[in-house]
């Protein structure tokens, strides 16, 4: 399940369709950044208004470019040489943590302090997909991802060391997805083998196990917080459409149809309490969003652009978020909203 540009590369042979709504003044529009990248990027809040995409180059190196708030650092190299796409999550105001698969499997991170980066460093396992990093509170960050029995393992940041890898059972067929919960509490997904979503909890001191929430998806998940105790998942369904389905801090309502019809892994991030907006490509690779304002959906918003890439959305701060994703060119191109 480790994988670069994972669904738009089979997508060639389907017909796709998604009508294209006009493009929300709201947005700023692809802007491109440039660099040369060869994976899905990853992009994470560093505070309001700022924010991080982490990619890698063709040399398999972590490239990551910051926005202070007024302009882009451009594409910044970290060394390593990974080979699986790289996930990247908030420690707090000006904070970052990047992790990736090394060419061993081995899970490495790369901690940005808000001045430097501490160089990567090798945390064990040997693992099976893409990583999954979420924030579980200031300096605190858990990372995911599936063993070579397909078995889902987290590694804990505490601010101070790393848990080491634990085993928390359960055979998933897709990439995980985490998100948090709240301080010291975050949510993972990922699919089983027959395709249902499953979710696991992790309240501050132990994990609820494997649930399953029925649906049946096509896609790897994408799930973002809501506010505390909230979240959402979202997934395509076997006939490429969006559904999400929803946690009020009790329950699930259920898998929902928002309609549409993608190309790509659908990326998620909030936009404050009980808000977020939805991202992925549709018919021609255009970059569509769906915004959940808190008690509706907008329906899918053309945003314009083509991509080769899932998208990566991060929080810019209340009602705002980053979409990034690489051009035709495998360019990094932007586009900030609503």
């Amino acid at each position: 399940m480790k994988r670069k540009f994972t669904i738009l590369a089979g997508t060639t042979s389907v017909i796709l369709s998604l009508v294209s709504q006009p493009v929300l003044a709201a947005w700023s529009g692809p802007q491109s950044l440039g660099g040369t990248y060869v994976s899905n990027l990853s992009c994470a809040s560093l505070g309001t208004n700022q924010v991080i995409c982490a990619g890698l180059g063709t040399n398999n190196a972590l490239f990551v470019n910051r926005f202070n708030g007024i302009s882009w650092s451009g594409p910044q190299s970290l060394g390593g040489t990974y080979a699986s796409n790289p996930s990247c999550a908030s420690l707090g105001t000006s904070q970052v943590i990047c992790a990736g698969l090394g060419t061993n499997n081995e899970l490495f991170v790369n901690q940005f302090n808000g001045i430097s980066w501490s160089g990567p460093q090798g945390l064990g396992g040997t693992y099976a997909s893409d990583p999954s990093c979420a924030s579980l509170g200031t300096n605190q960050v858990i990372c995911a991802g599936l063993g070579t029995n397909n078995e889902l393992f987290v590694n804990r940041f505490n601010g101070i060391s790393w848990s080491g890898p634990q085993g928390l059972g359960g055979t998933y067929a897709s990439n995980p997805s985490c998100a948090s919960l709240g301080t010291s509490q975050v949510i993972c997904a990922g699919l089983g083998t027959n395709n249902e979503l499953f979710v696991n909890q992790f309240n501050g001191i132990s994990w609820s196990g494997p649930q399953g929430l029925g649906g049946t998806y096509a896609s790897d998940p994408s799930c973002a917080s809501l506010g505390t105790n909230q979240v959402i998942c979202a997934g395509l369904g076997t006939n490429n459409a969006l559904f999400v389905n929803r946690f009020n801090g009790i329950s699930w309502s259920g898998p929902q149809g928002l309609g549409g019809t993608y190309a790509s892994n659908p990326s998620c991030a909030s936009l404050g309490t009980s808000q977020v907006i939805c991202a992925g490509l549709g018919t021609n690779n255009e970059l569509f969003v769906n915004q959940f304002n808190g008690i509706s959906w907008s329906g899918p918003q053309g945003l314009g652009g083509t991509y080769v890439s899932d998208p990566s959305c991060a929080s810019l701060g209340t009602s705002q978020v980053i979409c990034a994703g690489l051009g035709t060119n495998n360019a990094l191109f932007v586009n900030a909203g609503p």
